[in-house]
């Protein structure tokens, strides 16, 4: 079951550490807020305590008197007397001795305070939430009762506000302030990574050339640097990789540089061999300068690599002006035999497109054999010079081939032939005498018979010219 991948938006880093500093510094000043609220409660409790206990203690002098007589009258004249001159008292409460209380002022619907009252000579303050400080009144050693007075806290409440208010400024000021730091600290840090994703689109593209700036002295500026040691390193393999394709098997190349699981065990299989031989060749480099005879040859196998790669062929080997090439192996390729008498006559037509000619006139050709049967691949040669190459009698057999034909004709076995399919013919030769082979075989020369066939061949020598020959080479050919 396909898995449907859901989008999401990408955030850039600046953005998500702004809001992540951001909030903290905000959860921060809200923390600190309620610390220093909580402290300057408790200096302010501390201040009203020392104010409290002044006024209920006067107010508990005054009382003595009145209470001690039974004065109701004079009682509340004093208490509303006291409710007058202190603003900050928003109610007393006043149980006499009998039990009997009596409320002034605001004293709220709260209960608690009658019950706590304190009968004691010192002022204390009563264990409920507003703010009650109690004390007895005492004459001598007689206690007539005791005092409750309720304190206001708007005092408190203005300070906690302005308290609020500054704090709030400072706290988006501080918020704001670490904000642009952070984002504009974030955004030098970004670019570097923004640079290093960059780079590794290149890298992932195949492109190695990536050398990054490098500045400062932490980990982004040790990634980056890595990062410049890594592309090196690629672009280093990668050359490495191709200077190794031109002189060695390119799969086996490929698959070292990539850790691949490449088949390097000898083993036995069928493949077709094709080889291509230069016609009096030691005459030609007699007379000829040796400058000359290697850009010529160079040409020819140029093109020749071109079509033997575009039928699925390898190059196994260049031996001096011949060239031998392999159909299925490395590559597996099931028409293996009939890609490369494509091959081969292919061949044959690119050296009269050449037309290069010798010093006497005549033009340079090419005999063409193959072959296909069994043969061995396997590792060939010394301990420190090793060659993954084909052997056998298959391989003998093509060489042999080649040497039988004429140059621009393409010779094989009819067994060979017969594994070509349709569109060739086979103009036997005769019977052969093949040294290595027990047994005489019928050779003969393959041309093309179907012009499909011929359309195609004629089509992938088109393409093995599409690159510009040298200059030199095309005025020998005629062509300038």
């Amino acid at each position: 079951m396909d898995t449907v991948k859901t989008f999401v938006p990408r955030m850039p880093i600046r953005w998500r550490w702004t809001m992540l500093v951001g909030l903290t510094v905000a959860l921060a000043v809200v923390f600190l807020f309620f610390v220093i609220l909580d402290i300057e409660r408790d200096a302010w409790l501390e201040s009203q305590a020392a104010q409290a206990e002044l006024q209920v203690d006067r107010l508990t002098d005054e009382l003595k008197l009145p209470m001690l007589s039974g004065s109701s009258a004079e009682t509340d004249l004093v208490v509303q007397g006291f409710l007058e001159k202190v603003p900050t008292v928003l109610g007393v409460l006043l149980r006499n001795a009998n039990g009997k209380t009596r409320s002034y002022g605001d004293v709220g619907s709260d209960s608690d305070p009658v019950a706590a009252m304190s009968v004691s000579n010192s002022v204390s303050r009563l264990p409920v939430a507003a703010l009650w400080y109690s004390k007895g009144v005492l004459y001598a050693d007689t206690s007539l009762g005791s005092v409750a007075v309720r304190f206001s806290e708007q005092a408190w409440q203005d300070i906690a506000g302005k308290l609020g208010q500054k704090i709030s400024i400072a706290a988006v000021i501080v918020v704001l302030f670490s904000a642009l730091w952070v984002y504009w600290l974030a955004g030098r840090m970004s670019k570097p990574l923004e640079m290093l994703a960059d780079a590794a689109r290149q890298v992932a593209s195949g492109d190695y050339h990536v050398d990054m700036r490098v500045s400062g002295n932490d980990e982004i500026s040790d990634a980056v640097s890595q990062f410049n040691v890594m592309a090196r390193e690629l672009a280093h393999k990668e050359k490495l990789r191709e200077e190794f394709g031109r002189y060695l098997n390119p799969k086996l190349v490929t698959d070292m540089f990539d850790g691949g699981s490449t088949r390097l065990e000898n083993h036995r299989q069928e493949v077709t061999v094709l080889f291509a031989d230069m016609v009096h060749f030691t005459s030609f480099s007699e007379s000829t300068d040796t400058g000359e005879v290697v850009n010529i040859l160079n040409t020819h196998f140029e093109v020749f690599h071109r079509i033997i790669a575009y039928y699925g062929g390898h190059v196994d080997k260049y031996i001096g002006d011949a060239v031998m090439a392999v159909f299925n192996h490395p590559f597996a390729d099931k028409d293996h035999a009939r890609h490369a008498a494509k091959a081969g006559l292919a061949i044959a037509i690119a050296c009269q497109s050449l037309g290069i000619k010798r010093s006497d006139g005549d033009p340079i050709s090419f005999r063409i054999g193959m072959n296909c049967g069994q043969a061995i691949a396997g590792n060939i040669g010394a301990a420190k010079r090793l060659e993954y190459t084909v052997i056998g009698d298959a391989v003998n057999v093509a060489s042999r081939m080649c040497g039988i034909g004429q140059g621009g004709t393409l010779v094989m076995p009819r067994a060979t032939f017969a594994s070509l399919g349709q569109g060739f013919v086979f103009e036997s030769i005769g019977e052969r005498d093949i040294k290595g082979v027990s047994t005489e075989l019928e050779l003969g020369v393959v041309s093309v018979k179907s012009k499909q066939v011929a359309r195609n061949i004629e089509h992938v020598v088109g393409l093995a010219f599409d690159l510009q020959l040298p200059e030199d080479v095309r005025q020998m050919a005629g062509e300038v």
